[in-house]
Parts: structure tokens; C-alpha cells; sequence
């Protein structure tokens, strides 16, 4: 009887397989084992094809990383965006802080950054300027930027560093230009600033790296924030343009790494020194795909965050214990449908910048009423300020 060569077959886990078809005499019966064998071949590789999706799938998992943040499961089929929040939408009463109160409109099509100013004065950036508001909300000033502002930082009683994607310009309180900095490498994409020591410390979302730049010149002489082999800087994950920061109190930087859904603490040249934070739909963690969006400092060195998707602003002490709420959802958020979907897409919604006032006030940026709220905190709240 005639016997054919022998195919060698790969397997999924890199077995070789031999596969020896035996022709029989008869051309009938030859026919039938023709058959059977193209069957087992089917068969083998359709197996094989089942296998390599489970291994890949177990590679995925393998290499993702124990910290890696996995999405909640979709409460549709035909809608992956679509999440179950109903019963977080609520802030229970008793974790409320403060009270609302008035809403101070921007005047902006584009509401972006928020800042306040000595002598209870806030800024608000957005469209191609800066608008500096009295605390009873009449405009003082504005200062005129070329293009949209991106972040925004106040030192002193009159300099106001404006940043775009790729540079920052100095202006006086009255709106004179006092400097700006070189332009920044291609792609540079600045989100938000610090300054500390005679240095600057510029967020930038592209390279998901935090610039240390000269603070007189804006030179750039050192950057940091990439994940180091050694483990002494776990590398920021940042998958939308939110990516915050800010000097402490303790003379040490606080950094939000959104996609990582905590907030760490650097050294001023760059090392990282603990964390706290973690991803769940509870009030006191981080919902959805990347947060805190934006946060500020209390002297105490409690920190207030704000998050986007299931929108609210909280208040958490320096180690990462929840204190309670400013505002929850119910206040901030007039559009349910589009939380939900904000909760797993980052490219959805917007944040609510937030800043903190000498008089204990926290305002808000709602950047679709396009209005500055406040929030003061209720006469028997005991909270460091």
C-alpha cells in the first residue's frame, strides 16, 4: 500500500504533532480515510485555533500587571458604555460637608482652569483668556492669551503663569506679559503647574512625565515619571488629558495618576514616596477610567479631588482617608445618561476643576453651566483649612 509522507503540524504550545495518512488499497476505502483524516485536520485546527485565543487571553492577563485596572461589567450587551451607577448617585447626608451656594457665571464658552488669588480673589481660565473675579464675583480683570489656556498657576500677589499644550506665558495681575518660556519638544501637551524651590514643575500628559523646568527661564532641566525596572517610580498612567499637580505644605509634590485611580506623593527631584487611592464605585474610591481629574490642597495637607463620569468632590485626609463630601453627583451632574457612559470612556465628559478660598470656601468649576460654584462648609463641620 502506498503511504504518504508524514505533515508535521505546530501545535498551540509549540508541540510538533505528527499526522501519518495511510491510503488504503480500495479506492473506495481510500476515499473514506481521505475523509476522516481532512475531518481530523479540520478538527485539530479549529482545537488549535480555541487554544491560542486561551493562551493569548492568558498572556493578556499575564502581562497586564497584578495594578492593572479592570472595567466594570456592562449592564448591556449592545451598549459597552452603559454602567449601573443608580446606586451611587445619591451622596448620603450625613457625608456632606458643605453646603451650595451661589453660582457665579464665567462668561466663558469654554470654562477650563480654576485658580484663587490672595485677598479671596479667584481666576478662571478659558476661550483665549483669564478672568480675575472679586470674591463677590464682579470681574477685576482679564488678561488676553493667545490661545486656549491649558493649566493655570498663581505665586505671589501678581504673576499668573498661563500654560498651553506647548509653552507658558507670565503675566502681571493687569495683564502684561512679564516672560515666557521656550517652546516645549513636539508633542509636549501640558496639563497642569507647580512651583517649588526656584523650580517649575509642568505635567505633561503626551509623554506622562512631570518637567522640571528653571523657574526664571522655563528651561527644562530634568524630568521624571517614567517607570523605572528598579521600582522606586511605578510611571503614570494618564489615557485622557487630565493629569494634575500640586506643591504640598510638606514640601513635597502631590501628583494624580488618573489611570492608576490614586493620588502619590514625589520627592522634588522626582522620587516617588507612597500613594493612596484604588479604583471601586464607593464614595470613598475612584470610579471609572481615570481618576481624580483635578484636586487641590488644604494646609493641613488634606487633599480635595474631584472626579469625572460619576461626578464629585470629596475630601480625604494626608495619608488617603475619606473625611467626607463637598458634592456628590446629585448636585453636580444634570446629565445621568451621559455620566454613565463618562464612567468607562475617558473621551467622554468633562472635569470639575476645583480650588480653595482663605475663607474656608471651595469653588468649583462646572464646565457645562460654565460657572464657578461655591460650596461652604456647614457651621458644624469640623474641617481643617
Amino acid at each position: 500500500m502506498p503511504i504518504l509522507a508524514p505533515e508535521i503540524l505546530v501545535g498551540v504550545a509549540g508541540t510538533l504533532v505528527d499526522n501519518t495518512a495511510i491510503v488504503g488499497a480500495s479506492a473506495t476505502k481510500g476515499n473514506d480515510m481521505s475523509k476522516k483524516s481532512d475531518v481530523g485536520r479540520r478538527g485539530f485546527v479549529a482545537a488549535g485555533l480555541v487554544g491560542l485565543g486561551g493562551i493569548g487571553g492568558w498572556l493578556a492577563r499575564r502581562f497586564q500587571g497584578p495594578d492593572q485596572v479592570r472595567k466594570p461589567i456592562p449592564t448591556a450587551r449592545d451598549s459597552r458604555y452603559v454602567y449601573d451607577i443608580s446606586e451611587f448617585e445619591t451622596t448620603a447626608p450625613e457625608h456632606l460637608l458643605y453646603d451650595p451656594g451661589e453660582q457665579i457665571p464665567t462668561g466663558f464658552k469654554r470654562a477650563k482652569r480654576l485658580e484663587t488669588a490672595p485677598g479671596n480673589r479667584f481666576l478662571v481660565a478659558g476661550d483665549r483668556s483669564v478672568k480675575i473675579f472679586n470674591a463677590d464675583g464682579t470681574v477685576e480683570s482679564e488678561v488676553l492669551h493667545d490661545s486656549t489656556p491649558r493649566s493655570l498657576l498663581v505665586t505671589g500677589d501678581d504673576e499668573i503663569f498661563v500654560g498651553s499644550p506647548g509653552e507658558f506665558v507670565v503675566y502681571d495681575f493687569d495683564g502684561v506679559e512679564k516672560w515666557r518660556s521656550p517652546s516645549f519638544p513636539e508633542g509636549t501637551y501640558l496639563t497642569s503647574m507647580a512651583a517649588a524651590e526656584g523650580a517649575l514643575y509642568l505635567a505633561d500628559m503626551k509623554t506622562r512625565e512631570i518637567l522640571m523646568c528653571d523657574r526664571k527661564s522655563g528651561r527644562i532641566v530634568n524630568r521624571f515619571g517614567r517607570k523605572e525596572s528598579s521600582g522606586h517610580n511605578p510611571g503614570f498612567s494618564v489615557p485622557s488629558p487630565y493629569f494634575d499637580l500640586k506643591a504640598a505644605a510638606d514640601g513635597q509634590l502631590r501628583i494624580a495618576n488618573p489611570g492608576r485611580l490614586r493620588v502619590e506623593t514625589y520627592s522634588l527631584d522626582g522620587h516617588f514616596q507612597s500613594s493612596w487611592g484604588g479604583p471601586g464605585m464607593k464614595i470613598d474610591r475612584f470610579c471609572g477610567c481615570c481618576n481624580p481629574v483635578y484636586f487641590t490642597m488644604m494646609p493641613d495637607g488634606s487633599c480635595i479631588t474631584s472626579e469625572k463620569g460619576l461626578a464629585r468632590v470629596n475630601i480625604y485626609s494626608p495619608e488617603g482617608v475619606f473625611k467626607g463630601a463637598v458634592a456628590g453627583p446629585e448636585t453636580l451632574v444634570d446629565d445621568k445618561a451621559l455620566a454613565k457612559r463618562a464612567c468607562a470612556d475617558c473621551r467622554i465628559g468633562a472635569g470639575f476643576d476645583v480650588a480653595l478660598e482663605e475663607s474656608g470656601r471651595v469653588l468649583v468649576l462646572d464646565p457645562f453651566r460654565m460657572a464657578v460654584r461655591t460650596f461652604t462648609p456647614k457651621e458644624t463641620t469640623q474641617v481643617s483649612t
